[in-house]
């Protein structure tokens, strides 16, 4: 994952990015707020440092959350 966000930024981790792989290996995000939304790119340049759109996607929220004793 760190490698993900070093190269995608907020997309990485984001529950509204999709990520699509060609046949000739290369990787594209693409944002699924854009069909519903037109201020978001449908394909933002990468990396991703600020968007107001961003949703850390759960499994990644519940991963964070401190463990209680």
């Amino acid at each position: 994952m760190a490698t993900d966000r070093a190269y995608a930024g907020l997309c990485a981790d984001c529950q509204y990015a999709r990520i699509i792989s060609s046949e000739r290996r290369s990787v594209f995000y693409v944002c699924g707020r854009a069909s519903s939304d037109p201020q978001f790119p449908k394909y933002p340049p990468l990396p991703v440092l600020q968007c107001h759109g961003y949703a850390l996607k759960e499994q990644d929220y519940q991963a964070r959350l401190p463990v209680e004793p």
